[in-house]
């Protein structure tokens, strides 16, 4: 079953991805979690908000990003989308100037509900090997004012054969039913010129780990496990030309 859009799957992940932050802010010899809070604002500093900029939060969960947001950037503005209901009632019962509906928005996983061109920036964080990703590229990139940014993240879908964390990542998520998208980041990066991208910070993480001990290297290696790219759309991006498939459900390691 594909549940990269269910609804039903992603509300019952909710408690499972709050212990998941509560361990990286504290188990810093685990390597199976997300980034601690300190290292993922660095990252976040990355875009330059400016005062009265719009940031889109893109699968914000339980708006992780926000109490950092609203401290660092108390004149720019804060919205949170995320196809789970459920993580945006516990996003807004655990920030009281979060709503539903003004700030935080339900989606249904592919269409954005924002104009063209609505933000200056976007995070999309720990997000996008959940999603199918040529069609959310081309959405997040239409959903920027031209020279907007945006950080991402994901997985390649040729990391080490010997990366034996990585590997069973890879099967668990199968048999949980979790989606999983890998990306062949050489390919992406071939499509970007011609289609008005920019990458201003590139980084790439080897190993399954890497990420979370912020250990990287910024010039493109032939094998790796994650990346993070900051972009920047050009004046004459063609939000109507789709980006060709760099994505599957598979790495190359596991097929």
């Amino acid at each position: 079953m594909d549940n990269t859009n269910s609804k039903e799957f992603w509300n019952n992940y909710v408690e499972y991805w709050e212990n998941k932050v509560i361990e990286a802010n504290s188990k810093s010899e685990s390597c199976d979690k997300t980034m601690s809070d300190l290292l993922f604002v660095n990252y976040v500093e990355l875009l330059q908000i400016q005062k009265g900029e719009k940031l889109l939060d893109f699968g914000c969960g339980t708006a992780r990003l926000y109490p950092y947001f609203r401290k660092q950037y108390e004149n720019s503005i804060y919205i949170g989308a995320d196809v789970s209901g459920t993580t945006l009632e516990h996003a807004q019962r655990n920030n009281e100037d979060l709503q539903i509906g003004r700030d935080l928005y339900e989606f249904d996983g592919l269409n954005l509900p924002f104009k063209d061109g609505y933000f200056d920036k976007v995070v999309c964080w720990g997000v996008f090997d959940a999603c199918r990703q040529e069609e959310i590229l081309l959405e997040l990139f239409r959903v920027i004012k031209p020279n907007g940014k945006i950080l991402i993240t994901g997985k390649n879908n040729t990391y080490f054969e010997d990366d034996e964390a990585a590997y069973v990542a890879e099967i668990n998520a199968r048999k949980k039913g979790h989606p999983n998208y890998f990306s062949d980041i050489h390919n992406l990066i071939l499509q970007f010129p011609k289609r008005g991208v920019t990458i201003e910070e590139q980084r790439f993480f080897l190993r399954r780990g890497d990420f979370s001990k912020n250990i990287y290297q910024s010039e493109l290696p032939d094998r790796f496990y994650e990346w993070m790219f900051i972009l920047r759309k050009s004046e004459d991006f063609d939000n109507s030309m789709s980006f060709e498939k760099f994505s599957d459900m598979y790495s190359k390691v596991f097929s």
